[in-house]
Formats: C-alpha cells, sequence, structure tokens
C-alpha cells in the first residue's frame, strides 16, 4: 500500500481528500450567519451583474475583499445556486492546500515526510470543517503557505521564486486584506534578522516584486476607492480592520488561553502529538532552535508569527490562527518519518 502511495502521492492525495471535503456536502444546509453572508453576496453578484462591488440585500457590502466572492460566484454559476456549490471553493482549496504541503515538504524534508503531512494537515478537525465550509479561510490558508513555502524556495534554491511569494501574498490581499501581507512581511524581517542575513533586502526582488504585487493585489481596492470614495475606505479598512484590532466584538472570550484552546481542538488529534514531541525534547534538554535547521527554523518562525499576532489583536476568532496548520503539519511529520 505505501508503496502504491510512493509512486503515486499526488493522486492517493487528491482522491482521498475530495472525498473527505466533498462527500455530504450536498445535504449541509446554510444556517451560519458568515456561510449565508458570503453565499448571498455571491448570489446577488450574479443577479446584478456587478463582479467588482460587493452587494447583499441590494447594499454595498463591504467586510471583505472580492476573490473568495469571485469563487463562489463562478461555483454558482457551473453547478447552480446549491448548497453543494457553496462548499465546493472551500472544498478545491483545502484539497490544493494539501497538495501544497506534500510538494513542499517533499522538497525540504523529502517524499515520506511530504506525505506524512500532508495527511496530518487534512486530517485535522479544523481543516476538515473548514474545507466543507462557506468561508473565505481554506483560500486564505493556501495563499499564505504558498507565500512562505515560495519565499523559502527564493530564498534557498532560486530567487525567481521570490515573484510567485509576492502573486501568492496578492492573492491572500485579495482574499481577507492587509493581513496577506503584514504576516507573511513581518515573518520575513524577523528571519532574516534572525539569521543575522540582512543583505538578502538586496535580492528580494522589491521593485519589481512589488510591482506585481500591487497590479495583481492592489487594483480591485482602487477600483473601490474609485466608484465609493470613502465610504469604502472607512468601512473596509476602519470598521472591518482597524476596529477589530483594536476593540474587542466578542470581549467574553478575549482571553489570554482563547487560540491555545482553539489549537487544542482544531488540531485534534495532531495537536496532542506534538505537545508529547515538545515535552519529550524539553525533558531531554534537546530543544535547542539555534541548532535547527534553517527551513525548520522558517515554519517554527511563521508558526510563532500567526500565533502572536492575533493573540496581540483585540477581536478574537476560531479561524484566524488557522495558517499555522500548514508549518505545524509538516514540524510534526519531520520526526515521525
Amino acid at each position: 500500500m505505501m508503496n502504491m502511495i510512493q509512486k503515486h502521492p499526488y493522486l492517493f492525495l487528491l482522491l482521498s481528500f475530495s472525498l473527505l471535503f466533498l462527500i455530504g456536502n450536498q445535504f449541509l444546509s446554510i444556517t451560519d450567519t458568515a456561510e449565508s453572508n458570503y453565499a448571498l453576496t455571491s448570489k446577488e453578484m450574479i443577479q446584478s451583474g456587478n463582479w467588482i462591488s460587493p452587494q447583499i440585500y441590494g447594499r454595498y457590502w463591504y467586510d471583505k475583499p472580492i476573490l473568495y466572492y469571485w469563487e463562489l460566484s463562478l461555483s454558482f454559476l457551473t453547478l447552480g445556486i446549491n448548497e453543494f456549490a457553496a462548499r465546493f471553493p472551500s472544498a478545491v482549496m483545502g484539497c490544493l492546500s494539501v497538495l501544497l504541503t506534500f510538494w513542499f515538504g517533499r522538497q525540504v524534508y523529502g517524499l515520506r515526510t511530504g506525505i506524512t503531512a500532508a495527511v496530518i494537515e487534512g486530517t485535522s478537525v479544523e481543516f476538515w470543517l473548514l474545507s466543507k465550509a462557506v468561508i473565505t479561510d481554506t483560500t486564505l490558508f493556501f495563499f499564505l503557505s504558498a507565500c512562505i513555502a515560495f519565499f523559502w524556495l527564493g530564498y534557498t534554491k532560486n530567487r525567481n521564486f521570490y515573484y510567485i511569494s509576492y502573486l501568492a501574498a496578492a492573492m491572500a490581499v485579495l482574499t481577507k486584506g492587509p493581513i496577506g501581507l503584514a504576516l507573511p512581511g513581518l515573518a520575513i524581517l524577523l528571519f532574516l534578522g534572525w539569521m543575522r542575513n540582512w543583505r538578502e533586502l538586496l535580492h528580494l526582488k522589491l521593485v519589481s516584486g512589488l510591482l506585481l504585487f500591487a497590479a495583481a493585489g492592489c487594483t480591485w481596492y482602487i477600483l473601490m476607492y474609485h466608484l465609493h470614495g470613502d465610504a469604502f475606505i472607512t468601512n473596509f479598512f476602519g470598521v472591518h480592520n482597524f476596529l477589530r484590532a483594536t476593540v474587542p466584538e466578542h470581549p467574553k472570550v478575549d482571553v489570554w488561553y482563547f487560540y491555545i484552546a482553539m489549537f487544542l481542538i482544531g488540531f485534534f488529534p495532531w495537536s496532542f502529538v506534538l505537545l508529547t514531541g515538545l515535552w519529550k525534547k524539553w525533558k531531554e534538554h534537546s530543544l535547542h532552535f539555534r541548532e535547527a535547521s534553517p527551513v525548520t527554523l522558517w515554519l517554527s518562525l511563521w508558526s510563532a508569527v500567526v500565533f502572536i499576532v492575533f493573540q496581540m489583536i483585540a477581536t478574537k476568532y476560531t479561524t484566524y490562527t488557522f495558517p499555522m496548520l500548514f508549518p505545524l503539519s509538516l514540524l510534526i511529520a519531520r520526526p515521525i518519518t
């Protein structure tokens, strides 16, 4: 069985997780408020023919950028307006994320680690749930993961990979907003500082890369400002980004242990494998980040940045730290294999 999987890893992963993420979706009614908002907005996008300005109940809706609405609208146009079509984009992005994890894991750790990491990621509770949900998070997950993966390949193999990293960041910004650039940008700066390699900034293709990022990721924002002016800036950047970062929407869950609890539940059953491994390393006095390989350091740093940044943000949501699953799956798979 393992030999067959190793011979056809992409086919195995694609078939397995397509079934896992798609089966039964036609029976899952859309009842959640967030799910219904996304579905209704995309339905109105088709009905109005306005593919630039999201609307809900006939009014402009500045909650999220445009990319996920496009995904959902295209799914409705192809498969009809129904529950299965509404959940289809998240399932597709979930499958692509699993394949990306395998591909990157194979590049940096080897074939067996890549397969193991992909299976760990795709079978965790939160990943399975979000890959069946009408929500932006698997799309954001894929593009943030691609951003940090191709940064690493640009850093270690071919600097032209940096361009793919910029493009992935642009798609993340079109999915969720400024956090799509802020998170990987902060992680990259911290990594270069840790490695004492500030000279790499001269090779990051900043001018051409940022031009590519702006063309792909900022054009929609410019169009929205041209069409809606200060109303868009105030609502999107002011209310849905700045206020969420500084004022808790749900004060009752604004507690220091919120994301720890979400991690233990969301990454189940693998969260306990990780904690057991860390405890063993600690007891053996072998938990030394200075001695870790550069790629292990990069993945550890990325997961730490995601956790700490969202820990500092006032509004807490269960899915905010979801991008941690990409590096953590790889970090768990490495010692297992």
